[in-house]
């Protein structure tokens, strides 16, 4: 039994399906990421760190570091 030859749109969608599904697991690990950049964040500053300290060693600005603190605050 034959099969009908792949056309350029049925590698067209499964070109899309791979890219949004690479996107999916992408966005997922980002998330994964910032929830445990901002739990380290709340720990340092729990732990007695200065806004512009925890700045420093994770490359946000304070400002950054702040709204991240205000932020979790708001939710608690």
């Amino acid at each position: 039994m034959s099969h009908p030859a792949p056309t350029r749109h049925a590698d067209t969608e499964t070109d899309k399906r791979a890219a949004l599904k690479l996107a999916t697991a992408a966005a997922h690990k980002a998330d994964v990421a910032e929830s445990t950049r901002d739990n380290a964040i709340r720990f340092a500053a729990e732990q007695g760190a200065s806004l512009r300290e925890i700045a420093a060693g994770t490359g946000l600005s304070h400002m950054t570091v702040k709204r991240i603190l205000e932020r979790s605050e708001s939710e608690a």
